[in-house]
């Protein structure tokens, strides 16, 4: 199967997973969040535990989440493809887009960053660049 297709099928498997949150939201923690900038205070705990969520709450705001992710990842996409522009870093140039392309055998770099190790770092940068107006 092509390369690409592959990914985009893994993908839609990746947010399906994701979006099943109904036990965070059944039985909320401040521990379950591993990133502490995400981590829930006690009074958002407390605010989802006064909630009755049943079957049908719980499938609706799964499928909103699902929908939500699904759409990050196709405007994450347009971006990489040159088909939208950045909205929170000025270019210089052209935005050309980014490619992602199929590794050969052998042909990893021996200091190449990964883009699953770089997304958290980048939050920080994308925070400031946010917040420099403020």
């Amino acid at each position: 199967m092509d390369p690409r297709k592959v990914f985009l099928i893994e993908l839609h498997e990746i947010i399906k997973d994701y979006s099943k949150i109904r036990n965070q939201l059944v039985d909320p923690s401040e521990d379950d969040i591993i990133w502490d900038e995400f981590k829930l205070s006690k009074e958002e705990v407390n605010a989802l535990k006064k909630y009755n969520f049943d079957d049908v709450a719980l499938s609706a705001i799964e499928k909103t989440v699902r929908d939500t992710i699904l759409g990050a990842f196709h405007d994450a996409f347009a971006l990489l493809d040159a088909v939208a522009d950045p909205n929170i870093v000025e270019v210089d140039k052209t935005w050309l887009g980014l490619t992602l392309s199929e590794r050969e055998l052998n042909e990893e770099e021996e200091n190449e960053e990964f883009l699953h190790d770089e997304i958290y770092g980048a939050y920080w940068d994308w925070l400031e660049r946010r917040n420099k107006d403020k």
